[in-house]
C-alpha cells in the first residue's frame, strides 16, 4: 500500500458541515487554528484552514452591487489598470527577493509524519498580492463566517488604512457559496490559499475564486445570499472582536513595503521590461502611458534590509514552532 495526503478533489468528498465528525465518520481536530496539508502536486501542498469539513465560504460586503467581480475586473481608466498591474508585479519581485520567502521556497512540512511522502508550500504570490491590497482577478472569501461578518459589517477608508463600524441600519450583504459543489462540477476555478510565508491570508482563512473571464459573481450556481441589517449593536460587536481589523491585518515584513509600493509615483524599469514580456505591450506604449500620468520610470529596485538578524530568527522559529503545532494532515492509502 503507498500512503499520502489527500488532493483537492479527493478532500471536498470529505465536505459536509461545520462539524467534528463528517459523514463517513471521520473525526477532526477541535483547534480552530488546525491546518490541513492538501497534495497540489508531487512537490507542493496547500495548508487549508478549520473548520476541515465545512463545504461553504463565506464574503460580507457593505453593500449589494448588481455586479460583484474582482478589484481588476473593475471598471477604470485603462491608464490605472496599468499602474495598478505594474505596482502589483514591483510587489512580487521584490517579496521574492525576501529571506522569508526564499526559507518556504524550500523548507518541507511533514517531516513530523513519516507515514506519507514530504511536501513543500505552494506559495501563492497572487493571492499574498491581493490580501496587500493590490488589484487582482481573484474575489476574496474567507472558510470563517465571523471573518465575513466583519468586511460586511465594517467600513474601509483606503487613504487612512482605518476600518470604521457602521451604524447606519444599511443592509449589508452576506454570500455564501458551496465549494464542494464548485469543485465536484468543475465549474469555477476555486483557489485554496490558506497558509502563507506572510500572515494576512491565514489570519483571514483566505479562499478565492479566481476570475479568468468577464463573469458576475452574482450569477454563479451554488450561491446563497442573505441581507443583513447593519446595526450599531451588530457592527460594533464585529469591530470589537477583532479589534478594528488588527487581527486580519497585522503589521508584518511586507505590509509596509505594501504601502509604499502603492503610493509611489516611481516604477522600475525591470517591471516595466517584465511586463511587455509577458503582455506583448511595447514597452514605449507603457512608458508613454505612465508619463502622461506622472509616473516616473527608474532604475532603483525595493529591497528588503534586515536590521536585526537576531531578531528576523526568533520571529521565523516562531512561525516554524506554530506550524508544526497546527497541522493536523489526513492519509489515504493506495492500493499497489
Amino acid at each position: 500500500m503507498q500512503k499520502d495526503i489527500q488532493t483537492l478533489d479527493q478532500y471536498s468528498i470529505m465536505l459536509c458541515d461545520d462539524t467534528l465528525i463528517n459523514h463517513f465518520g471521520c473525526h477532526s481536530t477541535p483547534r480552530k487554528d488546525a491546518l490541513f496539508p492538501l497534495k497540489v502536486n508531487d512537490n507542493e501542498c496547500l495548508l487549508l484552514p478549520a473548520p476541515e469539513f465545512s463545504a461553504f465560504l463565506y464574503r460580507g460586503q457593505n453593500e449589494y452591487f448588481e455586479v460583484c467581480k474582482p478589484t481588476l475586473s473593475r471598471k477604470m481608466a485603462a491608464s490605472d489598470k496599468l499602474k495598478s498591474i505594474l505596482q502589483k508585479i514591483e510587489f512580487l519581485s521584490t517579496i521574492k527577493t525576501y529571506p522569508l520567502t526564499k526559507i518556504f521556497q524550500t523548507k518541507y512540512f511533514l517531516e513530523r509524519y513519516p507515514d506519507v511522502p514530504n511536501y513543500k508550500l505552494k506559495i501563492d504570490y497572487e493571492a499574498i498580492a491581493q490580501h496587500y491590497e493590490f488589484k487582482t482577478n481573484h474575489l476574496d472569501f474567507s472558510r470563517d463566517k465571523e471573518v465575513a461578518m466583519f468586511f460586511m459589517t465594517c467600513s474601509y477608508d483606503p487613504k487612512n488604512k482605518k476600518f470604521t463600524p457602521i451604524s447606519d441600519d444599511s443592509m449589508g450583504v452576506m454570500y455564501s457559496y458551496d465549494f464542494k459543489l464548485g469543485i465536484l462540477q468543475n465549474i469555477h476555478s476555486i483557489n485554496p490559499i490558506g497558509f502563507q510565508p506572510y500572515s494576512r491570508p491565514d489570519k483571514q482563512k483566505a479562499f478565492s475564486i479566481v476570475f479568468n473571464k468577464n463573469l458576475n459573481f452574482n450569477d454563479f450556481d451554488f450561491v446563497q445570499k442573505e441581507e443583513i441589517k447593519l446595526t450599531k449593536e451588530l457592527c460594533e460587536k464585529y469591530y470589537d472582536m477583532f479589534e478594528g481589523g488588527a487581527k486580519l491585518f497585522p503589521k508584518d515584513e511586507i505590509s509596509e513595503l505594501a504601502y509604499e509600493i502603492q503610493n509611489s509615483n516611481f516604477i522600475s524599469k525591470d517591471t516595466i521590461e517584465f511586463y511587455s514580456q509577458t503582455s506583448k505591450i511595447s514597452k514605449k506604449m507603457i512608458v508613454k502611458s505612465l508619463e502622461q500620468n506622472g509616473i516616473s520610470i527608474t532604475d532603483n529596485k525595493y529591497r528588503f534590509n534586515i536590521s536585526d538578524m537576531e531578531k528576523f530568527n526568533k520571529n521565523l522559529q516562531n512561525i516554524i514552532n506554530d506550524l508544526e503545532n497546527r497541522i493536523s494532515p489526513r492519509g489515504i492509502v493506495y492500493p499497489l
